[in-house]
C-alpha cells in the first residue's frame, strides 16, 4: 500500500512574485505545519465558538477546504448532560453487565487487536466483545474527520432533492438493480416514495439495505422461506454451519410445523436480528415480521410484513420513528446511543452490535455520494463532542493494518512536492503558503504529487467558488480574477483526485486529496514603461503592471514587428502584458533578389548563379534572441521547381546600410540549354515569440535569365577581365556552338 507508486507530475500553478507570511493561527500536525488564514481562519473560529474544540476545528477546516459546501454542527454530549462525559460513556457502553453484546467485533484473528482481553464468548455465531481500547478508537469522532469516515455522522433526514437515479446508482451490482418488488415498483422507486414519505433520506435506506443484505441478497430474511430453514435446524439440532457459523438450535420448545409457518414472512433491515447463535437470530426477526407495523393493519389488512415491500416499509418507519426522531438521526447515534435527549434507550437502544457498523456503513454511503459525482453537494454533518476526552485522538489496536476498520487516512500516502514558489515537501499534508500578487498577474507554480492510489486528475477552487480541472501535462498559468480587486485576499485551494473505482472502496478511500492552499493577498500593481523606438523617434507609454498593450502597427514598407530588450520579437499588432520596464524597437528588414546572374564554371560543369540580399544588423539581431531567419530559394525551368538553400556570401554595403549576399546556383547547364529560361524565388521565414510565423518573399516577380542572356552580357562587359578560358566558355554558350 505504501510503496510501488507511480509518480505523477503535475505542473499545476505557481507564483513568481515576493512572497509574504502573514499572521495567522499555525498548527503542527504529524510533522507538517498547517495554519489558517484570512477566511478559513475566520471559519476556523466559527467551529470554535461553535463548541468544536481545536483537533476538530482543524480537521474540519481542511474538510472545509476540500468541500466548502458541507456543514457541521457539533453534538454536544455532556452539555446536555453533565454525567455524560467520556469516561462515563465508554463504561456505560463496555461495562455494564447486562449489556455485554453491545459493541462486538468479529472474531477472526483478522480483527484479534480489538478482542476483549478476557472475555472469550461468542456472540450472534461469530463475534467477540469489544476491548475498553477498540471501544475508544471507533467511538472516538477524531479519528474519522477525513472526506470519507465521516459519513457516519451524514445527517439521516429526508431530503426531498434525491433522485430515483441516484438511488439506483447505489443499487449498482446488487440483486436490487433493475428489480421490481411485489408492488409493481423498482426497488430505487420504492426507496425515495417512503423516504420521502416517511422523512428518511432515500440514499441512506439504499445505503442501509445494501448494508443488510449485501450484493447477493440470499440472506434467509428476504427469502420468504426463513421458517423451512429454522425447522431444519431444529429437527436436525444444528450447532454449527458447514462454513463455521455458531446455530446453537435448542434441543426442544418448538415443533417443525410453528416454525414453518414462519415462512411467507420478511425482514429487509434485519430489525430484531439479534441473539446467541443464527438460530435465535433468525427466529427474532421473523417474530418481529409477525409483529409488523400496528399503524399499517387498517391499509394492510394485519400489521405483518408478508412482502419485501411491507418489510422495507415497516424498516423504514422504525428506524424513523425509533432513530432519527429519537435523536439517532445519524449512523454513528445509531450505533452508540449517546445523546441524552432520546426518549430512552442510552446505551442499549442501538440498531447495529457490530462495533464497526458505523464505519461500514458510512463508507457504503460515501461511495453512494462518490459514484453520483455529488461529493461536493451540500451534506451537513452532526459530530459528538464529549467533556474529559484524551488530549490525543484514542489510538487504533490494530495500527491501522486492519484494513477494513483503519481509519481511511491508514490507506493510502500521498506527498506534494514543491520547487516553486518555495522549496517544500510534506507527506499526507498540504502545502500551506502566503504569498502576494499584484491585481491582474499570473500565478504559476511547479511540482509533483505522488499517491498510493495514482492521480486522476487536479483541481483548482477559488475561495468558496467551483471547482476547475487543469492539465497535468506542462505549466499551467492561472490568471487572477479580474474583480479580485487591489487589497484583497482571497484562497486557492489545490486537490488531487486519486485514480480508483469507487466500487472499491472497502480497501479504498477519500477519493479527493488536499494538495496545496495558498493564500493569495492581491496588491496594487506598479506603474511600468513601455518605451517605442522607431527610426530615431521614441515614445513612452506608462501602464500599471499586468495591463496588455497591443504593439502599434504601421504601414511601411519592411516593417514586420517589434524587437523587446527582453529578447522577444512580436507581430505588429499582437498584445502582450506589461510585467516589467520594457523597451521595443521596430523590425526593419530589407529582403532584396539583385539584377542579373552570373555564370560559374568548374572543371566539370557549368551553372547560373542568382543573387539576393538582406539587411545584416536584422539579420543578425534575430540570431542574437535565438529566432534566426529560415532562407530558401525555389529555381524553375522547363515547368519544373527545385527548392534549394541560398549560401551566404559576403557582406557588402549599399545605400548606407551593410548588406549580407545571398546566391542559388541552377542545376549544372550546358551549350544545349543556353536558351533555357530560368526564374528564381528567394524566400524567408521570420519566426516570432509566440510561435507565429510569416512568409518573406524577396520582391514581388521572380527574376528570369538564361545562359544565353548572361554569357552575352558577360562579354559585353568591357570593365571585367576575364582569362581567356573562360572568354572561350563564355562564347560557347553565347553562339550555342559546341562546349
Amino acid at each position: 500500500m505504501k510503496n510501488n507508486f507511480r509518480k505523477t507530475l503535475i505542473r499545476f500553478i505557481s507564483v513568481c512574485l515576493t512572497l509574504a507570511l502573514l499572521a495567522s493561527i499555525t498548527f503542527t500536525v504529524s510533522g507538517s505545519t498547517r495554519y489558517f488564514s484570512g477566511d478559513a481562519e475566520n471559519y476556523y473560529n466559527s467551529l470554535l465558538n461553535a463548541g468544536f474544540p481545536e483537533d476538530y476545528a482543524i480537521s474540519l477546516t481542511e474538510l472545509h477546504l476540500l468541500h466548502p459546501h458541507w456543514q457541521f454542527e457539533p453534538l454536544l454530549i455532556t452539555e446536555e448532560a453533565s454525567t455524560y462525559t467520556w469516561d462515563y460513556i465508554i463504561q456505560k457502553e463496555n461495562h455494564d453487565a447486562s449489556n455485554p453484546e453491545n459493541n462486538l467485533i468479529f472474531s477472526s484473528d483478522t480483527y484479534k487487536p480489538y478482542h476483549h482481553p478476557f472475555n472469550k464468548e461468542i456472540y450472534d455465531s461469530a463475534y467477540y466483545q469489544v476491548s475498553d481500547q477498540g471501544l475508544e478508537y471507533f467511538m472516538d469522532p477524531r479519528n474519522f474527520l477525513n472526506e470519507t469516515d465521516i459519513f457516519q455522522f451524514f445527517d439521516l433526514s429526508a431530503d426531498e432533492s434525491v433522485t430515483e437515479e441516484a438511488v439506483q446508482a447505489i443499487l449498482i451490482g446488487t440483486f436490487m438493480e433493475n428489480a421490481f418488488l411485489e408492488n409493481g415498483k423498482p426497488f430505487a422507486e420504492y426507496f425515495v416514495e417512503i423516504g420521502n414519505e416517511l422523512g428518511v433520506n432515500p440514499i441512506y435506506l439504499a445505503v442501509k439495505a445494501r448494508q443488510e443484505q449485501g450484493v447477493g441478497g440470499t440472506s434467509p430474511l428476504i427469502s420468504g422461506k426463513c421458517g423451512t430453514v429454522l425447522a431444519d435446524f431444529y429437527q436436525n439440532q444444528t450447532q454449527e454451519t458447514e462454513s463455521g457459523l455458531q446455530v446453537l438450535a435448542p434441543s426442544e420448545g418448538y415443533t417443525a410445523d410453528a416454525l414453518t409457518d414462519l415462512n411467507g414472512y420478511y425482514n429487509f433491515f434485519n430489525i430484531g436480528a439479534s441473539g446467541k447463535g443464527l438460530f435465535k437470530i433468525y427466529h427474532n426477526a421473523m417474530t418481529r415480521a409477525i409483529n409488523g407495523t400496528s399503524t399499517m393493519t387498517d391499509a394492510w389488512g394485519s400489521p405483518a410484513w408478508d412482502t419485501m415491500w411491507k418489510s422495507i416499509y415497516g424498516g423504514a418507519y422504525i428506524i424513523k420513528n425509533n432513530y432519527i426522531d429519537s435523536y439517532q438521526n445519524t449512523i454513528y447515534l445509531q450505533k452508540f446511543n449517546v445523546d441524552s435527549r432520546a426518549s430512552s434507550g442510552n446505551f442499549w437502544k442501538q440498531y447495529m452490535q457490530n462495533v464497526s457498523g458505523a464505519i461500514s456503513e458510512a463508507r457504503t454511503l460515501y461511495t453512494a455520494f462518490a459514484s453520483m459525482g455529488a461529493l461536493d453537494a451540500e451534506c451537513m454533518f452532526l459530530i459528538p463532542v464529549y467533556g474529559g476526552m484524551p488530549t490525543e485522538a484514542s489510538p487504533d489496536p490494530a495500527n491501522g493494518d486492519c484494513s477494513y476498520v483503519a481509519k481511511a487516512t491508514e490507506k493510502y500516502d500521498y506527498s506534494v512536492f514543491l520547487t516553486s514558489p518555495l522549496l517544500v515537501n510534506t507527506s499526507n499534508s498540504a502545502v500551506y503558503h502566503t504569498t502576494d500578487i499584484y491585481a491582474g498577474g499570473v500565478l504559476k507554480l511547479d511540482g509533483t504529487v505522488d499517491h498510493s492510489y495514482e492521480v486522476n486528475a487536479m483541481e483548482y477552487r477559488w475561495d468558496n467558488g467551483e471547482w476547475t480541472a487543469f492539465s497535468a501535462d506542462g505549466t499551467v498559468d492561472l490568471s487572477l480574477p479580474v474583480n479580485f480587486l487591489a487589497g484583497s485576499s482571497h484562497i486557492l485551494s489545490i486537490r488531487g483526485v486519486a485514480d480508483y473505482d469507487h466500487g472499491q472502496s472497502a480497501k479504498k478511500s477519500n477519493y479527493h486529496f488536499l494538495c496545496a492552499v495558498l493564500y493569495v493577498n492581491v496588491l496594487a500593481p506598479p506603474n511600468i514603461d513601455v518605451t517605442l523606438r522607431n527610426r530615431g523617434e521614441q515614445t513612452v507609454l506608462t501602464y500599471p503592471m499586468g495591463t496588455l498593450f497591443p504593439l502599434p502597427s504601421y504601414n511601411e514598407e519592411h516593417f514586420y514587428g517589434w524587437y523587446g530588450t527582453d529578447n522577444t520579437l512580436h507581430p505588429a499588432g499582437s498584445v502582450t502584458t506589461v510585467t516589467e520596464d520594457i523597451t521595443y524597437e521596430a523590425l526593419y528588414l530589407g529582403f532584396e533578389k539583385q539584377i542579373g546572374a552570373a555564370l560559374v564554371f568548374s572543371d566539370s560543369d557549368a551553372r547560373l548563379r542568382f543573387f539576393s540580399a538582406i539587411e545584416k544588423a536584422a539579420y543578425d539581431r534575430l540570431n542574437e534572441i535565438g529566432l534566426p531567419l529560415e532562407l530558401y530559394a525555389t529555381v524553375t525551368a522547363n515547368e519544373r521547381t527545385v527548392l534549394t538553400t541560398p549560401l551566404l556570401r559576403e557582406t557588402v554595403t549599399a545605400f548606407g546600410t551593410e548588406w549580407i549576399m545571398l546566391y542559388t546556383d541552377t542545376e549544372a547547364i550546358d551549350v544545349k540549354s543556353a536558351q533555357t529560361t530560368y526564374a528564381v524565388d528567394f524566400y524567408a521565414i521570420l519566426s516570432y515569440t509566440n510561435g507565429a510565423e510569416l512568409s518573406l518573399k524577396a520582391n514581388a516577380e521572380p527574376f528570369t535569365r538564361t545562359a544565353m542572356e548572361v554569357a552575352n552580357a558577360a562579354l559585353q562587359d568591357d570593365e571585367t577581365q576575364y582569362s581567356d578560358a573562360i572568354k572561350e566558355k563564355l562564347q560557347q554558350f553565347a553562339g550555342n556552338t559546341e562546349f
